[in-house]
């Protein structure tokens, strides 16, 4: 079933801010699996699963997002082409006559940049604000979306060799996509407390959802899942300066972002559990992005934090390249770390 819900949710729609059809399909995945099931103002889906209750009072969040980036509607021009506003962000590079979804009727458009005339000579990649999007319609009453409407990047999923897959949005969707594994075979072999799971709202436009949803579970400890960039591809001579982080490699524990140092005892504990388990893993250290982690490290008195990264080849387009072992080592390692975390675990 693991492909079979990367594959639904990646396919979903689901701009930041207008997460509604991919929060129903989490609700359809895991409705029946958790109790409290319950959307909050933000958006986020949260639920708990009991435990057995031999750890009393111990809450644990566990968290990934379930939005991705694309675009808002900003205006229909009288000629019925659509200009839109970034959400999220976006790599311009990757978005050249990108196929595109506007507004919750869906309608089928293109990505545009400026004519050949125009562009000619240009070496610079045209800003977001000179893009457009054709939906074939010959003036304004031919277009079904108005200012405010998402619109969503088409990425078909697809098996390739080596173990890979290849989806838009896997950024936010596998790490989903393990929480839902996760939570089946949490039911299989209860743990002694309660986890909370939370798939949280507005992480590409500042990681919103996820201090909301800290703030209402106040947990004692959370694991947050989200995707990292795999920068495994070739790159100059003797260039040691950046960690590479490879497909393959195994799930990715990371250490900082710059706003962010994640908590000493829990990666400590994450890597304790991935060496005594035989899991593969490597260590992400982030020199740019803001992650939900650290914001849900600030909720109330404040919360230990341990980020686990999923590597994503090309992750801000919409052909994201995944390995499947990633994603199944990830459950594991997070399955592991949960098992053995107790209270005294995050005593200084």
């Amino acid at each position: 079933m693991l492909k079979e819900n990367l594959q639904k949710l990646s396919e979903a729609v689901g701009v930041s801010g207008g997460e509604k059809e991919i929060r129903q399909l989490i609700r359809e995945l895991v409705g029946e699996k958790l109790a409290e099931l319950t959307t909050d103002p933000m958006g986020n889906l949260s639920g708990v699963l009991r435990g057995t209750g031999a750890v009393p009072g111990f809450r644990v969040m566990v968290a990934a997002h379930m939005d991705e980036t694309g675009f808002m509607v900003s205006n229909v021009g009288e000629n019925g082409m659509i200009s839109v506003l970034p959400v999220g962000p976006l790599d311009m590079r990757y978005l050249i006559t990108a196929r595109v979804h506007v507004g919750e009727k869906k309608q089928n458009g293109v990505l545009l940049w400026p004519p050949i005339h125009k562009s000619n000579g240009q070496n610079a990649v045209p800003g977001v604000e000179t893009v457009q999007i054709d939906v074939g319609a010959d003036g304004k009453g031919g277009v079904s979306a108005s200012p405010g409407d998402r619109v969503g990047l088409i990425g078909a999923y697809a098996e390739m060799g080596a173990g890979l897959v290849r989806g838009k949005a896997f950024n936010g969707r596998a790490g989903c996509a393990a929480l839902i594994g996760l939570i089946d075979a949490l039911i299989a072999a209860p743990l002694p407390y309660d986890v909370h799971f939370a798939f949280t709202a507005q992480e590409m436009i500042g990681a919103r959802g996820a201090r909301v949803a800290a703030h209402r579970i106040d947990p004692q400890a959370a694991f947050v899942l989200r995707g990292t960039e795999a920068n495994d591809l070739p790159r100059p001579d003797n260039d040691d300066s950046v960690a590479v982080i490879r497909l393959g490699g195994g799930p990715a524990i990371t250490i900082n972002d710059p706003t962010f140092m994640a908590d000493r005892r829990l990666v400590a504990h994450l890597r304790e559990v991935a060496e005594s388990d035989n899991v593969p893993y490597q260590i992400d250290a982030r020199e740019n992005g803001v992650i939900g982690g650290g914001l849900v490290s600030f909720a109330r008195a404040g919360v230990p934090v341990g980020v686990i990264g999923l590597p994503v080849r090309y992750m801000s387009s919409p052909n994201g390249l995944l390995n499947l072992s990633d994603l199944e080592n990830t459950i594991r390692l997070l399955h592991g770390a949960l098992a053995a975390l107790r209270p005294e675990t995050l005593e200084n």
